[in-house]
């Protein structure tokens, strides 16, 4: 056997070969023949054919949008080339054997979205916005289960709701969906998937853009995206990425303001070396856009044939919900030689968090006649969590005979400490005489302590480290990947719950995850695949007696394959899959615990690409079966997952004109179907509700020439009433109204 570490100068065999270890360098970009053929070398690097594809001109003023073969750079067009969501290391997307989407930042501007889960209405498989038009978090489910959120390969929300923040996708170069299982690379990870959002980071070009947008609900925001060199030899690059945000919302007295800014800063000191630092600040002040209404007027109309307006407000005109972030991030990449690459990255966030808000006490009306007045109650939150996150691994690349490797293996780390106080109260004034809730009268309740006086509270440790190996394989036409992982995890909880007095619990877990795929290459684009993945994921916060959740586990067996015909820029994926989840959480009045199992079977299609010159498309289709499989007393056994469609399918189509009286012009439409889905199941009843199917419409039409971009959004153009889901305890959340933006944007 022998062993050639000098990968890099192997000649090339009849198969693409795994690409070459290479610093993804974004920092100089000294000369242009220098770039155009380093493009050309990336080109190859990852096996792109000599001929051209298809896709429409490109634009020379702004923010480049050439994928360079980088796994964090732009995306050309709506297909991204490569990643390294799917397993830590920069490979085609056609050689993961794993379900990934890609959204870009063209996608995303084409559809004018304003949040990642808007950003993700139509990759198949994903329930975006699961619980509706909500300011304070973002929600999705992927495969049936709820996705946990990623930041440039690191955890960034272990606790949406109380300590967690809304990432704005306008910051964001890429946002990734990787379905099933990634234990393997990130440890912490739900079975059913993730979403890692790709920072924005110096790309070494000199351009930039700057955006005024307006429309429904008073929405004013302005957008900037700068880049440059801070030296003549390149060595040092900068970009500051922006937005200033003044709205309202589609609930009266709740109001969307922004401010988030992110500068960047790239040091390439030699060609082999480039240190990346990434800063953050963003300030959210908000409310509730989601008043939590009862069934009875939303999901069903009352006796009166009536239902809940979208933007009827339950609370008082002075609630909040605002959120503060401030965090840093450092990227470190290094060719020791060819074949051996060295990568760090770690991040430092805290993220602050206030709200006073109020919602229906009992998810029933006080006078049962005319349906139309509710109690009240309110919480009040102050939460803080810090966190600090690390990934440090080595990538070799050796040839043992006819097999190809390349090898990662590294340690990562995370540190999350969280503190809250928190209290619930009830409205005295709405128990004895209602709130009517079709004609709120935004009287000042009188508020008494109800369940937990203000002065409970929680805070929590989670510390987790993970070793990890993994091999990606080529023989001939042959593409392996095997990977294991060992996670040790230590929860530490104190906390104040009525009706149990202050305690102190302690955690200490570990667990060993794998993961192995098998694809095969074939000459014409396709490559079919079979894999299986395992998931650990340790979950923030307590039962309702104090005590903190056990890890979430789970395992997938994947079947799919991956076709993007030679020279095209366009691509078809499909998978089935079957997953086993255990642990999940549930609602527990307002406390959460945790059920024995879930089964979750489904398969997806998603076409996407550069259809012709012309044409740009994405669609797809996803059939999702996901039920509970707990079979105590009382359980949810056999019952589809609340807010979890079986059926989910899109289609997004934007045509570019290039005659000469309609050049620069552009016109998108695109439709979404969102099958029924059901109602969660209390432990005291089997009664469920079945949420109705809905399709929704949006459009776009734009303007662009060398220097300036028009654009006019609409979505859910019928402005459809629709509820997203309901939740066993009675409440329904109501999804977005009509909205239209118009903006234009200065490139430079």
């Amino acid at each position: 056997m022998s062993v050639d570490l000098a990968l890099a100068q192997e000649p090339e065999a009849e198969a693409t070969p795994l690409p070459p270890v290479t610093v993804e360098t974004q920092g100089a970009a000294p000369k242009a023949k220098k770039k155009a053929a380093k493009k050309k070398a990336s080109a190859a690097a990852v096996g792109v054919p000599s001929q051209q594809p298809v896709v429409a001109p490109q634009k020379p003023a702004g923010i480049p949008r050439t994928n360079d073969g980088t796994a964090h750079g732009p995306v050309e067009g709506y297909v991204a080339q490569n990643t390294a969501t799917g397993i830590k290391t920069n490979t085609p997307l056609k050689e993961i054997p794993q379900s990934i989407s890609v959204v870009g930042t063209e996608q995303m501007r084409d559809q004018g979205v304003q949040s990642v889960s808007e950003a993700l209405r139509y990759v198949p498989g994903v329930v975006a916005e699961s619980h509706g038009a909500d300011s304070r978090v973002d929600g999705y489910f992927i495969r049936g289960i709820a996705a946990a959120e990623y930041l440039d390969g690191m955890r960034r929300n272990f606790s949406d709701f109380w300590y967690g923040y809304r990432g704005d996708p306008y910051l964001m170069e890429r946002i990734e969906v990787l379905r099933g299982p990634a234990a393997v690379s990130y440890g912490q990870s739900p079975v059913g998937g993730i979403i890692n959002s790709v920072s924005k980071r110096p790309t070494g070009e000199t351009g930039g853009e700057i955006g005024f947008e307006y429309g429904t609900f008073d929405f004013k925001q302005m957008k900037f995206d700068t880049n440059g060199l801070i030296t003549t030899d390149g060595s040092l690059a900068y970009r500051v990425t922006g937005v200033v945000r003044v709205a309202d919302s589609q609930t009266d007295h709740v109001e969307d303001d922004r401010f988030a800014i992110q500068p960047g800063i790239t040091w390439k000191p030699t060609s082999d070396t480039t240190v990346t630092l990434l800063g953050h600040y963003q300030r959210d002040r908000s409310g509730s856009t989601q008043q939590i209404w009862a069934r009875v007027g939303t999901l069903y109309p009352n006796v009166n044939g009536r239902r809940i307006p979208r933007s009827n407000f339950m609370g008082d005109p002075g609630d909040y919900f605002d959120t503060d972030v401030a965090a840093g991030t450092l990227f470190i990449e290094h060719d020791i030689n060819p074949a051996i690459k060295v990568k760090h990255v770690s991040r430092y966030s805290d993220v602050q968090k206030k709200y006073d808000v109020k919602y229906p006490a009992i998810w029933g009306y006080t006078d049962f006649a005319t349906q139309e007045s509710m109690m009240r109650a309110a919480e009040r939150s102050d939460a803080n969590a810090r966190t600090f996150t690390q990934d440090t691994n080595i990538e070799v690349g050796l040839v043992t005979g006819a097999l190809k490797h390349r090898i990662l293996s590294g340690v990562d780390y995370a540190h999350l400490s969280t503190d809250r106080v928190y209290g619930t109260f009830l409205d005295v004034n709405s128990v004895l005489f209602g709130y009517n809730v079709y004609n709120p009268p935004y009287t000042m309740g009188d508020w008494i302590p109800f369940g937990c006086a203000q002065g409970c509270f929680t805070d929590q440790t989670i510390t987790q480290t993970g070793v990890y190996l993994q091999d990606q394989m080529r023989l001939g036409n042959w593409i392996g990947v095997v990977g294991v992982r060992h996670d040790w995890v230590e929860n530490d909880t104190v906390s104040s719950a009525p009706p149990a007095a202050s305690q102190s619990v302690a955690k200490k877990q570990q667990a060993t995850t794998y993961r192995a795929g098998l694809m095969y290459e074939f000459a014409f684009g396709l490559t079919p695949y079979i894999s299986y993945a395992e998931s650990f994921l340790p979950v923030a916060g307590t039962n309702r007696q104090g005590t903190p959740h056990d890890p979430q586990t789970g395992r997938q067996y994947e079947v799919g394959f991956k076709f993007q015909p030679t020279g095209a820029n366009f691509a078809i994926n499909g998978a089935v899959f079957d997953i086993a989840e255990t642990g999940r959480l549930v609602p527990d009045g307002t406390f959460q615990r945790q059920l024995g199992a879930v089964s979750v079977k489904g398969f997806e299609i998603e076409a996407v690409g550069q259809l012709t010159r012309n044409l740009k498309i994405m669609g797809g289709y996803s059939y999702t079966q996901a039920e509970y499989d707990d079979k105590r007393p009382h359980a949810h056994n056999g019952m589809q997952i609340e807010s979890v469609p079986k059926h989910l399918a899109s289609m997004w189509a934007l045509w570019e004109f290039d005659q000469p009286m309609l050049k620069g012009w552009s016109v998108g439409g695109g439709a979404r179907y969102i099958g029924e889905n059901w109602t969660e199941k209390s432990n005291a009843s089997t009664v469920v509700h079945e949420i109705p199917s809905v399709t929704l419409y949006d459009a776009m039409i734009a303007y662009e020439n060398e220097n300036w971009r028009w654009q006019l959004t609409g979505r859910n153009l019928e402005d459809k009433y629709y509820v997203s889901t309901c939740l066993a305890r009675g409440d329904c959340w109501l999804s977005t109204a009509r909205t239209i933006t118009t903006g234009i944007t200065y490139k430079y």
